[in-house]
């Protein structure tokens, strides 16, 4: 396995191989040994892309399709590079296939994190990003789309919490602390102006 140990690893390992037409190799990968059951069963408010019901042949493969209607996301399965990037609605979402379904994974994961603090709409204090990626360790960054809303990009950190902020401007349209500790917490969650 190459390019999605990362994201197999947050839904518990492939599955048993099975034969893919011909896609790029990130993305044949991820069909190849189950990535689209697990991601179906993780992201159960969007509709995922089964294996059976991809279109081989054509160049823009939908993965997922919002749940609300809003777009899909897609890669140009004829692009010629071996991990693609994805776009959502027609525009750049991530800039590779293989980090476009860890960030979909650990954010939908994020979110069901009990032990967390969400806050919409707030002020993102200046140095908030940088002050993140000294304390924990930078996610892939993807962009446009931020759940049912637009955004410039959605940024992740993992480590002693796990943190994603999705930002427009100056603002966080949202963001999510989680941490067993309530002082990690809270400390995560008044540097990006949640508290």
């Amino acid at each position: 396995m190459l390019w999605n140990v990362a994201a197999f690893d947050l839904v518990g390992g492939p599955g048993n191989e099975v034969a893919v037409g011909p896609l790029p190799a990130a993305v044949r990968e991820w069909f190849r040994y189950g990535g689209d059951e697990r991601m179906a069963a993780v992201c159960r408010d969007n509709r995922v892309t089964r294996l059976a019901g991809l279109r081989f042949g054509e160049n823009l493969l939908v993965l997922e399709s919002d749940g609300q209607g809003c777009g899909d996301w897609t890669v140009d399965a004829g692009a010629g590079e071996d991990d693609p990037p994805v776009s959502f609605g027609g525009s750049r979402y991530a800039d590779r296939f293989s980090e476009y379904v860890y960030a979909r994974l650990w954010e939908t994961l994020l979110w069901r994190e009990r032990d967390s603090v969400t806050e919409f709409d707030h002020g993102l204090p200046d140095g908030a990003l940088a002050g993140l990626g000294g304390w924990l360790r930078p996610l892939p960054t993807t962009y446009g789309w931020a759940l049912n809303q637009g955004c410039d990009a959605t940024y992740r950190f993992d480590g002693d919490a796990r943190v994603a902020v999705a930002v427009s401007g100056g603002i966080a349209v949202w963001s999510v602390v989680a941490a067993e500790s309530a002082e990690v917490r809270e400390h995560f969650a008044r540097m990006v102006g949640a508290l």
